[in-house]
């Protein structure tokens, strides 16, 4: 099957030639690949051009629209019934595209599949994504395997209500998924592959398959960083209203209440650390409010202490 390998780029000039590199040297060879400058104004246009493959299409955006905005341009100009995401400073191992549309093609009920992924920055290096995770490896116990694995779109649904396991660089997608469950948000600068996949469990049926066939680079300039409280605050939201939609699901409660104690302490986090203590207090007061967790409160607590105070009983703990 012919899969369209969907790139989304910003003045990546300086990274997206390994990119390029590692979707060409694909062993499936049934395959093009959109690259969509979202109004770069560095030598991206240019990177792109020596590759001069007749598989690559380049669409460039007048202006910087966004990393969604890319993607659904991309998604749009696809012609392929699979859909592959490669973002700009990932890189992808030979066998990546060979391998999901390989369980795509053995497992018909299956219209998402995805792999695990390494980590890799600067200072550090991750052989496993799913190993960081809480929920995801629950999953795989109760549901032993020999390396794939499918999930109904109920197991996945609730393990994304507290964690997202899944990187869109690491997924293969039946277009019609698309059809059903609609693209991206546009609205928001960060945080909506976790939406995207959300509203998918409500019709897709998932499958894993237990190997890092990719490598995600984390560099500065990555969109989850720049825009780091948008990305909380969004995921956040959606969290908040897919609890307001359940009713007497309490596995489904759990979850989500997991989902959004996670969020609230991450983001309190940051907003105490940045200087913004009002807004920590507040965030971890609606944590409690909506998960009931005690530690909240105590939390919450904790910001209204001087940070010298604060780090001198963190260290008498120790």
């Amino acid at each position: 099957m012919k899969v369209s390998v969907i790139l989304p780029t910003y003045n990546r000039g300086y990274i997206i030639g390994d990119a390029l590199a590692s979707a060409l040297e694909q062993s499936h060879a049934d395959f093009e690949i959109i690259v969509v400058d979202d109004g770069s104004s560095d030598r991206t246009c240019e990177i792109v051009e020596q590759f001069k493959n007749d598989k690559i299409r380049y669409i460039r955006h007048k202006s910087n629209r966004g990393c969604s905005a890319a993607y659904n341009t991309g998604i749009a100009a696809a012609t392929g019934p699979l859909i592959a995401f490669l973002d700009s400073d990932d890189v992808w191992k030979a066998n990546y595209l060979e391998t999901l549309a390989g369980f795509l093609g053995r497992h018909p009920e299956a219209d998402v599949v995805f792999c695990d992924t390494e980590i890799q920055s600067d200072s550090t290096s991750v052989p496993s994504l799913i190993a960081l995770m809480k929920s995801f490896p629950r999953l795989l116990q109760e549901n032993p395997g020999m390396g794939e694995y499918v999930f109904s779109g109920r197991q996945m649904f609730v393990c994304l209500l507290e964690e997202v396991p899944i990187k869109p660089t690491a997924v293969l997608v039946r277009r019609e998924m698309f059809e059903k469950a609609g693209t991206f948000d546009e609205a928001w600068p960060s945080g909506t592959d976790w939406d995207l996949f959300l509203r998918f469990s409500h019709s897709a049926c998932f499958g894993y398959i237990d190997l890092p066939l990719v490598i995600q680079r984390r560099t500065p300039d990555a969109t989850h960083q720049k825009f780091l409280e948008q990305d909380k605050l969004f995921v956040l939201n959606i969290c908040l209203k897919e609890k307001a939609k359940l009713v007497n699901d309490r596995e489904a409660l759990r979850a989500v209440n997991r989902g959004i104690s996670g969020h609230c302490r991450e983001l309190a986090y940051n907003y105490l650390h940045s200087g913004q203590r009002m807004k920590s207090l507040s965030l971890y007061v609606q944590g409690f409010k909506e998960t009931r967790e005690p530690m909240m409160l105590v939390r919450a607590a904790s910001t209204l202490v001087p940070s010298g105070v604060r780090n001198l009983l963190k260290s008498a703990v120790r």
